[in-house]
Parts: structure tokens; sequence; C-alpha cells
């Protein structure tokens, strides 16, 4: 009888014992965040109608004028040259084609053995003819536009003739000599209309200073947008259906920032235009996002407080838990009565699963305090079946701290006006996580919201100014 009592009374005393090893030490990895790159699209749309009405609003009438027969030379001709109608413009190629219409005046004078002859000053006849040229629109490094026109030849749609005894005798030879001559003279007008007409640095200091200031983004939630530009790469000028596109892919970094309005960035200079052979518009933004650790244990105390879970003929009731990082791990403290009373500790390494958007944790495992403790009196918890039911339980949501974000963001980008006639256009295509670490009071998430966006001029491009 007396062993059996000294028998139930190490049992009983073993029943009772309670087990508190030393806790992971709490700690954490300071972790320089860099946001994702992105690239916004700036882009200014020029329908080509627009840019044929200024050009025939600037060009004057009268083209070309030469008023002496002894310049030239001595080519012993007058030649005046007005515009016949409207400059026609179309792009295609890459190349802007024009058709200039004329009436052309040419005035020969008549000489005989080096005089002039009596009676006959000189012989005048008019005709019409279109000009064709072919220009190309260049974008230099420090923003301004050059153009290269070049002649595309001419076709006479009246050919200048004189009438001399009731006949007509064409004279188109003469003309044709002299023309190309001066063809250049009219491709220097029109590149000189075009160069000054545009004002593309000025629209590109407009978007780029603008960039640096937050946008409110409008909804529930605090939300603001902060961009911070850092280079400028030139995208090929396009056309298409009467419009010609200018445009830049600015490399930046843009942040999504809740509950704190951000300072505005220092705006630093326009800078010069860098090539780029392949646009992208690859956009990104980072939105850092946290789940506080009094959440987690909450949620994880909802799904395992006051659960019993049997291990052969050993029960644990799980009572209370609580999370926070050690290093890069997160440790798991749970209180625990049953067949053992006391305080375990777990650690596993947090990850975002972006099937279902949620926190979970892997390769949990218990502290080496805790299993050394423990080994001798209660080695049948190291079976990893209480590892992979605590791991089971971490579950936690992400997709309710940024769906609103989300949806905010997706109304922002629908056609939104900033300003200096700017306006915001993008789609949300992608969310995913670049990195999750663990910081004293939370776990931080840095979310990426991939898409496109562009940053468009709805005002007009062309500054010409009256003539």
């Amino acid at each position: 009888m007396l062993v059996l009592a000294l028998l139930v009374g190490v049992f009983f005393l073993n029943s009772c014992k309670v087990f508190k090893p030393a806790m992971p030490v709490e700690s954490y990895k300071a972790i320089p965040r860099k946001p994702q790159t992105s690239i916004i699209n700036l882009f200014a749309d020029l329908e080509v109608t627009q840019l044929e009405f200024r050009i025939n609003e600037q060009l004057d009438s009268v083209l070309y004028q030469d008023t002496s027969f002894v310049d030239n030379n001595g080519d012993n001709l007058k030649f005046k040259a007005w515009k016949d109608g409207d400059v026609k413009l179309k792009y295609e190629l890459n190349e802007l084609s024009w058709e200039l219409p004329l009436r052309a005046s040419i005035q020969k004078g008549m000489k005989l053995f080096g005089y002039n002859v009596p009676l006959v000053d000189s012989w005048q006849y008019t005709g019409q003819i279109r000009l064709r040229y072919k220009t190309q629109l260049k974008i230099n490094r420090d923003w301004s536009i050059k153009t290269i026109t070049k002649s595309d030849g001419y076709v006479w749609t009246k050919k200048p003739a004189v009438r001399i005894g009731g006949i007509d005798i064409p004279v188109t030879l003469i003309a044709n000599l002299f023309l190309p001559a001066n063809l250049q003279s009219f491709s220097q007008q029109i590149d000189d209309v075009v160069a000054n007409g545009f004002d593309f640095r000025g629209v590109a200091e407009d978007g780029w200073r603008m960039l640096f200031n937050p946008f409110k983004i409008p909804g529930y939630n605090d939300a603001w947008l902060s961009i911070t530009p850092y280079s400028v790469a030139l995208v090929p000028v396009e056309g298409s259906e009467g419009h010609i596109r200018l445009g830049a892919a600015i490399t930046s970094d843009v942040e999504c920032l809740l509950d704190n309005v951000p300072p505005s960035g220092k705006v630093t200079a326009l800078p010069n235009i860098q090539s780029l052979e392949i646009p992208s518009d690859t956009f990104k933004i980072n939105l850092l996002t946290d789940i506080p650790y009094s959440t987690i244990n909450r949620m994880i105390t909802e799904e395992m407080g006051d659960s019993t879970f049997v291990f052969g003929r050993r029960r644990i009731k799980f009572e209370t838990f609580r999370v926070y990082g050690t290093n890069d791990r997160m440790a798991v403290e749970t209180r625990v009565s049953g067949s053992i009373k006391g305080t375990l500790y777990l650690t596993g390494v947090p990850y975002f699963n972006p099937g279902d958007t949620t926190l979970r944790i892997k390769d949990m495992k218990f502290d080496i305090k805790t299993r050394n403790l423990m080994m001798s009196s209660a080695k049948w918890l190291f079976s990893g079946k209480l590892e992979r039911m605590i791991a089971r339980s971490v579950v936690i949501p992400f997709k309710s701290n940024i769906s609103e974000t989300e949806n905010q963001l997706s109304r922002f980008f629908n056609h939104y006006t900033l300003g200096y006639g700017f306006e915001l256009n993008g789609k949300l295509t992608k969310l995913s996580v670049s990195e999750l670490y663990l910081s004293p009071e939370s776990v931080k998430a840095n979310v990426v919201f991939s898409g496109n966006l562009s940053l468009g001029l709805t005002a007009p491009l062309l500054q010409i100014s009256p003539k």
C-alpha cells in the first residue's frame, strides 16, 4: 500500500507541474524597403486635323517671292508663289505627308544679244501646282522638337503657258528648272512653323512638377498616392488614324500610403530624356499594409481557444495565443492545460499565399528551449501533429485590409483630372506581395498592385501664337 501511495503521489505531482520554458527572444531585423519600380507613360495626343488647321492658319498666303531678274546668278526670272487652298496632312509610316497647293506666277525677261527686246520686256504666265513633302518628327534630349522636311516632288495641276499669236506655248520646262532650287525654301518654312508650334518641353515640365505632389484618393480609407520620379526615356513618336502621339516613359517609385498625409517631394529639374527602344507600360503601386499582432492573436484564439485536442490517452486544451517576432520567424506563445499545463513556444516562417490572399506560417516547430524542457516528460508532444495543427490554424486574411484600397485606386484611375490639362488613366490587373516582414507591432506586407497607367494631356498641345 505504501508503494502504491507513493506512485499515486508522484503521478499527482507530475500532473500538476506547470511548464514554463524561457520564451524565444523578441527581436526584429531592420529591413530597408525599396518599392518596386513603376513606369508612367506621359503622352500628348495631337490630332492631325488640329495641326493641319494651325499650319494653314500660320503659313503666309505668299510663300515665296523673287522680284529681281538679276539675282540668283542672273537667272533673268521673277517668281511668286501663293498658297492656293488648304494644306492637307496625313501621318503614315512614321512620317507626316504634306500636300501644299500653290499658284505660281513666272516672269521671264526677254533678251537679244544681251539686251532686252524692245516692246517686249518680259513674258509672264501663271500655273497651279501641288507640292509634296514628307516630315520626320524628332524629340531632342532637351525636349525640343525638331522636324526634317524634304521635298517629295510636285505635280502641275495647271501647267504654266504663255499665249503668243493665239497659241499657248507651254513653259513648264522653264518652271521645272526653276522649282527644285526653291523647294527647300518652302521646306524650311514648314519646319519653322512646326518646330515653333510644339511646346512639348513645357508640357513635360508641367507633368514632371505635378508628379511630386501627393494625390488624395477619394474613398472610405484615408489613402494617398505618392510618386517619386527620377528618370525619363523617350517613347518613339507614333501615328495612326489621324493622331500623332508624342510620349515619354517616366521611371518612378509609386506608393499608396494609408492614414497619413505624405509630404510633397522635393521637385527636381526635368532631366534630359534617354532613348528607349521598346516602350513599357508596366506599372506597380506599392502599398505598405500591416496586420497588428493583436488582430492575429484574436483570430487564432477565436479559431483554437478553448479547444481540446486528444493525443491518445492525453488531452491538451488551448487557452490563449500570442504572437511576436524573433528575427525573421514568428513566435507563437500558447497557454495550455490538461495533460500538461503551462506555456509552449513554437516558431515558424510567415509567408503570403497568393491563392487566397492570406498570411500563413510554414516550417512550424517547437522552440528549442521548449523542446529541451519537455522532452523527458512530454515527449509525445513532438510527433509533429501539434505543430501542423497550429500552423493550419494561422490563416489570416489580407484581402479585407486591401480590397477597399484596391477599389479606391481603380476608381481613381478612371479618367481622373489632375490639373494642368492632364488626365490620369489606368487599370489594375494583378495583386501580389513582394515583401513580408515583422515589426514590433505587426506583420507588414508590401502589397504590389500591377497594371498600366498613363498621364495624358487633354489640353491643346500646339502653342502657336497668333500672327
